[in-house]
């Protein structure tokens, strides 16, 4: 028997679920988040908050973007705390270093006195990148639910198909095979989306949308996922939807070939509802429904599969950590010719200091890595972490030296504290205790709960659409798919989108349901 009953029930940590539910509730749904604790936005280092990595919202003006947050009315809050980076990208690389933004005269003149005559094929190629980003744009910003559900709905897409560029198609012609260019327009979408970085044949639109919507300058949120995160989960609580952190889905509940509801632990009750959106991975549904299993991700569904995931490292620095003229949003690529992975690629992003402690700024790295060696075991990423270290010395060289914190929550590696810091704890824990044992337990920091590593997906096939991989139907009457397997191409922008459709296939024709009404019986 149901312990309780609402209209969406929705499961799982993932942003594009958070924003589901708010979407919903905006539309007067009652709604239950359930398991967010699943996808912490954060984690604790030494005694500080860290947001597990930067959050770079697409320009606001963008119409799949513009559309979320106007609807949540949060447009005013969104300009105010993620202001344009400025410049929009810097690259990094041996023999380069360049500025990278949507004005056309000031990037032309930054290839100039780089790449010489080369200046012109490159222009060239990166209005090719342009125009295909722009056919995708009209379609995106559409009703119509991505991935495509319904005959009219493929139709529609098959139509966009038709216009872009196939498969294999090379927009950065006649550039040579390892021009440091290739690299520069991969770079966003190998290190801010979730499409593999070394996937044969290249994603073409997935690259170029990423390229173009990074190269209009995206707005950096202040305050870090963490921050975006608890944004959305303030909008959901006042369109009066409830959070269940700690309860757990178990089992999918089914009746006459329909989600009903969902059993969830460490309480083993019954909540029921009329529409189940999972948040997560398609195969951790399928592991949880007992009859007739959904269309499966990861392992087991056609056209995705797990190519590797991203790595990151948060800390907080001094003000003279950072070298003079060094952008926010940094890209450092020590060999174009090789793939975008480890240390060869690094992201780099600054943040916005909290308005009480202005001389901690908050720093993040990311890179990808390569699914195999990673799920051998937890000593690959803790090596890692040493080489990717090693390479932010190089561009970074008196971080360490400015250092308040620094931790990854995927590593299981304690955090990291400025000597001094280190000492000064010692002094107290010797005076403190006079065991060693006790002294020690006392200096070395303890490392976070480690967090899931974001997946990064190769698709299969050979769809010039290559930004889509899992549709939001699962097989299952009432049950939807809700999260990066959606879109896996689109980012960050892929999930808002994701949300939107998902939101979409639940009304219906009906935009809003009014939970004041009521039937009148009127009695002349």
């Amino acid at each position: 028997m149901d312990t309780n009953f609402y209209d969406v029930v929705v499961c799982g940590g993932e942003l594009t679920g958070l924003v589901t539910a708010a979407l919903l509730g905006r539309r007067g749904f009652r709604v239950l988040l359930l398991g967010g604790d699943t996808e912490r936005p954060s984690f604790e280092a030494a005694g500080h908050v860290l947001s597990r990595a930067p959050a770079l919202l697409p320009p606001v003006g963008t119409p799949t973007v513009a559309r979320v947050l106007q609807d949540l009315n949060c447009v005013q809050i969104a300009k105010r705390r993620a202001p344009t980076l400025t410049p929009a990208l810097q690259f990094v690389m041996p023999r380069h270093r360049f500025d990278v933004g949507a004005d056309a005269l000031a990037l032309g003149r930054e290839m100039e006195r780089e790449f010489g005559g080369e200046r012109l094929a490159i222009e060239t190629a990166l209005e090719r990148v342009a125009a295909t980003s722009a056919l995708v744009e009209p379609l995106l910003a559409t009703e119509i639910t991505l991935p495509p559900d319904g005959f009219w709905e493929r139709r529609e897409v098959a139509r966009l198909e038709s216009l872009l560029p196939r498969r294999g198609t090379d927009l950065l012609a006649p550039l040579p095979a390892h021009h440091p260019m290739r690299a520069v327009v991969a770079a966003p979408a190998a290190l801010a989306g979730a499409a593999a970085p070394h996937e044969v044949p290249v994603p073409i639109v997935a690259q170029a949308r990423a390229f173009e919507l990074a190269r209009q300058g995206a707005g950096r949120f202040e305050g870090g996922y963490a921050a975006l995160h608890a944004l959305f989960r303030e909008k959901l609580e006042t369109f009066s939807g409830e959070r269940r952190d700690k309860l757990v889905p178990v089992e999918v509940v089914m009746r006459r070939g329909r989600a009903v509801g969902v059993r969830v632990h460490p309480r083993d009750e019954t909540i029921g509802c009329e529409h189940l959106v999972w948040a997560g991975s398609a195969a951790a549904l399928h592991a949880i429904c007992p009859e007739k299993p959904p269309r499966r991700g990861r392992d087991g569904a056609p056209g995705l599969h797990v190519e590797g995931y991203r790595y990151s490292i948060a800390m907080l620095v001094g003000p003279e950590a950072l070298p003079e003229g060094m952008g926010e949003r940094v890209f450092s690529i020590t060999d174009p010719s090789r793939p975008l992975i480890e240390e060869n690629a690094l992201a780099i992003t600054v943040g916005q200091p909290a308005p009480r402690q202005p001389e901690h700024i908050p720093l993040w790295v990311e890179c990808v890595v390569p699914a195999p060696p990673v799920d051998a075991g937890p000593g690959y990423l803790r090596a890692l972490r040493g080489r990717v270290l090693e390479r932010l010395e190089t561009l970074l060289p008196f971080f360490r030296q400015h250092l308040v914190v620094l931790a990854s929550p995927h590593d299981g590696l304690p955090p990291e504290l400025p000597a001094t810091a280190a000492r000064a704890a010692a002094a107290v824990a010797s005076s403190a205790s006079s065991t060693p044992a006790a002294s020690k337990k006392s200096v070395a920091p303890q490392a976070a709960p480690t967090v899931a590593l974001p997946p990064v997906y190769g698709a299969e096939g050979d769809s010039p659409f290559d930004v889509a991989a899992l549709p939001h139907a699962t097989g299952i009457k009432n049950l939807y798919l809700a999260g990066l397997e959606n879109l896996p191409g689109l980012g960050l922008e892929g999930e808002l989108v994701s949300a939107w459709g998902v939101a979409r296939l639940i009304t219906g024709t009906q935009p809003k349901r009014d939970s004041r009404r009521r039937e009148v019986l009127i009695n002349e």
